[in-house]
C-alpha cells in the first residue's frame, strides 16, 4: 500500500555510500557523535522529528543567525534548509524575534482572544484571496485535521483523496493507509477523475510536492482537479503550508486557482510554532462556538501570540520583490547543480518550486512521487548529503534545498562552488549512478 514519506521506511542507499567519506564525517564531527549517543538514552533514535536523523548520526545544531548554523563541535554550516521551508528570513530574524521576545515579556498566553490575533489573520486575508476568515492551529499537521474535520461537516462525507508522495502531517485522518484514504497519481487528472466518487469529502492537494521530492503540479492538472472535485460535492483543499512562501498570495494565485480552503503554517509563524485554515465565511463560521451544531475547535495554545507577533513581522517583509530575488536565486542555483553533474558525467536533475528546490539522480525530471522514490536508491543522493556537510553547506538527506532572504551573494556563490565540487568528489567516488 503507498505510504506518505514521513511513513515510508527509509532507503536502505546508505551501505554504499564509501567507507572513506563516513570516516571523514566521523572524524570532523566527534561532539555530534557525543550527544547523539546521550540523546539516544532518552529520545527514540535519539531524535524527536523523523527528518532530522541520517546516518551514521545528526549534525547536533547548537545556534543559528542568518544564513548560518553553528553545531557543538563549533563547525559554521551556510544553512541551504531553513527549517524545511518555515524560516523564510533565515535563523532568528532579528525583527520577528523581537517582536516575540515583547509578548514573553506581557505574557505569551491568555484565557481570551487577542489582537495580535487578529491582526496576523488580517494579513492572510488581505494576502490571499480566497481566504475570507481563518482559524488558528498549532501547526501544520493540526490545520490539515481541521480542515479534514470541516470538509467531511461540510459536505456529509467521510473519504479524503491524497495524493501519492503528499504530505499533509503525520496524524489521521490524512494518512495514506487510513480507511478514510483514497490515494491517486499526481499530475493524473484521469486518475482523479475515476476516483472521485460520491463518499468524497475533500480532495487534498498541493501546489508542489513537498516532501514528495519538489514535484510542480502541471496547471492544468491543479485547475481540473478543484473543477472536478466542485463538480462532484467535494471540497478542494490547497495546502500551501510549503508553497505561501512563493508568492504573496500563495501560489494559488499564480495558478488561478480558488480553493474552499487553504490549509497553511510554517512561514506564517515566523520561526514559531502554528497553522492555520482560511477559507469563505460560510465554511469557517462552523468552528465558531457562537455557531449552533458548531465544529468544536480549541486548544490550549492555538493562535500563540509569539507565533502571531513573529509571523506578522514575517509577512510584512515577504513582499513582491524579496520573492523575486529567491525566485532568481534559486533559477540560478538549480543551473549550476545541473551544469556541475553534467559536468562530472553523473545523470542529475533539480525540480523547482519557486525557493524550494530538489536534487534528483535521474537522467530527467521526475513528475510523480512513484518516479521520485525511485531516485532515492541510489547511494548518490546520502554522498551528496555527506559531501556538503564536510564542505560547511547544511542541506537535507533527500536532496531538498530552501532558500532565504539572508541569503547574500556571497552566500549564493559559496553554495554554487560546493554544488560543483560535491559532483566532482562524487565523480571520484565512482559510486554506481541509476544509468550506470
Amino acid at each position: 500500500m503507498t505510504t506518505l514519506p514521513a511513513d515510508r521506511p527509509r532507503p536502505t542507499r546508505d551501505s554504499a555510500v564509501p567507507e572513506t567519506l563516513l570516516a571523514e564525517y566521523r572524524a570532523r564531527t566527534p561532539g555530534s557523535a557525543a550527544a547523539y549517543r546521550r540523546a539516544t538514552a532518552v529520545l527514540p533514535g535519539g531524535e524527536t522529528r523523523f527528518v532530522t536523523y541520517f546516518p551514521p548520526y545528526p549534525v547536533i545544531l547548537a545556534e543559528g543567525h542568518g544564513s548560518r548554523l553553528l553545531d557543538v563541535d563549533g563547525i559554521e554550516y551556510l544553512d541551504l534548509v531553513n527549517n524545511y521551508t518555515s524560516l523564510i528570513h533565515g535563523n532568528a530574524y532579528p525583527p520577528a524575534m523581537a517582536a516575540a521576545a515583547a509578548v514573553l515579556a506581557s505574557g505569551a498566553v491568555f484565557p481570551s482572544p487577542h489582537e495580535l490575533q487578529r491582526e496576523l489573520a488580517e494579513l492572510l486575508v488581505t494576502r490571499i484571496p480566497s481566504v475570507r476568515r481563518v482559524r488558528f492551529t498549532n501547526s501544520g499537521t493540526e490545520a490539515s485535521v481541521l480542515a479534514a474535520r470541516l470538509a467531511q461537516r461540510a459536505t456529509g462525507r467521510g473519504r479524503l483523496l491524497l495524493f501519492d508522495g503528499a504530505y499533509h502531517g503525520s496524524a489521521p485522518p490524512l494518512l495514506a493507509d487510513g480507511p478514510e484514504v483514497v490515494t491517486v497519481p499526481y499530475n493524473d487528472i484521469d486518475a482523479v477523475r475515476d476516483a472521485l466518487t460520491e463518499d468524497i469529502a475533500a480532495v487534498f492537494a498541493e501546489p508542489f510536492l513537498g516532501a514528495g521530492g519538489v514535484i510542480p503540479g502541471r496547471p492544468e492538472f491543479l485547475r481540473a482537479t478543484a473543477e472536478l472535485a466542485r463538480e462532484r460535492g467535494a471540497l478542494f483543499v490547497l495546502d500551501e503550508v510549503q508553497s505561501l512562501r512563493n508568492a504573496v498570495g500563495g501560489e494559488q494565485t499564480g495558478l488561478g486557482l480558488h480553493p474552499d480552503l487553504t490549509v497553511m503554517g510554517k512561514v506564517i509563524g515566523g520561526g514559531m510554532p502554528i497553522g492555520a485554515i482560511g477559507g469563505s465565511e460560510e465554511l469557517l463560521r462552523l468552528t465558531a462556538a457562537t455557531t449552533e451544531r458548531n465544529l468544536a475547535h480549541s486548544g490550549t495554545f492555538n493562535g500563540h501570540l509569539t507565533a502571531a507577533a513573529a509571523g506578522s513581522v514575517t509577512l510584512r517583509h515577504l513582499d513582491a520583490p524579496a520573492i523575486d530575488r529567491l525566485d532568481r536565486a534559486a533559477r540560478r542555483l538549480a543551473d549550476v547543480i545541473t551544469a556541475a553533474s553534467a559536468a562530472a558525467g553523473i545523470p542529475a536533475t533539480v525540480t523547482r518550486a519557486g525557493s524550494i528546490l530538489n536534487v534528483h539522480f535521474t537522467p530527467t525530471a521526475p513528475v510523480d512521487a512513484e518516479q521520485a522514490r525511485a531516485a532515492t536508491t541510489t547511494p548518490l543522493l546520502s554522498a551528496l548529503h555527506l559531501v556538503l556537510l564536510l564542505d560547511g553547506v547544511y542541506t537535507t538527506p533527500r536532496g531538498m534545498i530552501n532558500l532565504s532572504t539572508a541569503l547574500d551573494a556571497d552566500d549564493l556563490d559559496r553554495a554554487a562552488r560546493a554544488y560543483t565540487h560535491a559532483f566532482q568528489r562524487l565523480a571520484d567516488m565512482e559510486i554506481p549512478t541509476p544509468s550506470r
